[in-house]
């Protein structure tokens, strides 16, 4: 896979078959793939899953499509993780811890990035007996 935008969207629709449809519609509405746009079915259909999270094999596949997009996309496909998908897991708690049992440590901090630039929480990643920990705290709000 080159990395780009296009080759990721391709690959999310050949591999998962629930986003053809979407992948065709985005095509035929813009001519082309706008990342942030066609992107966002993939975090849509991510958060309800997390929301409860039961479907572990199905979180799994999204996860790692996502991890494959970070690890091997260009720029603007690490700026789509970063922006379109873990910018919206981070608005929910659930979500967002549901989600870091599946994540790579690759994956964790960038979404500690995020979430410190976003001032929404202050999450520590180490390693202990040759597995990653993580932790976070939340900024005190007033009452």
């Amino acid at each position: 896979m080159n990395g780009s935008k296009e080759a990721f969207a391709l690959a999310l629709a050949e591999r998962f078959p629930e986003f053809r449809m979407a992948y065709q519609e985005h095509l035929e509405d813009y001519g082309e793939i706008l990342g942030h746009v066609f992107f966002d079915v993939l975090h849509r259909a991510l958060v309800p899953l997390l929301k409860i999270n039961e479907d572990g094999e199905k979180i799994r596949g999204y996860i790692g499509f996502l991890e494959d997009m970070y690890a091997n996309g260009d720029e603007d496909v690490r700026n789509i993780v970063e922006v379109t998908i873990l910018e919206v897991l981070g608005d929910d708690e659930t979500v967002l811890r549901n989600a870091f049992l599946y994540f790579s440590e690759n994956l964790m901090t960038a979404a500690q990035a995020v979430e410190k630039g976003w001032g929404r929480r202050d999450i520590r990643i180490w390693h202990k007996s040759g597995r990653v920990r993580y932790d976070w705290d939340w900024p005190q709000r007033p009452l």
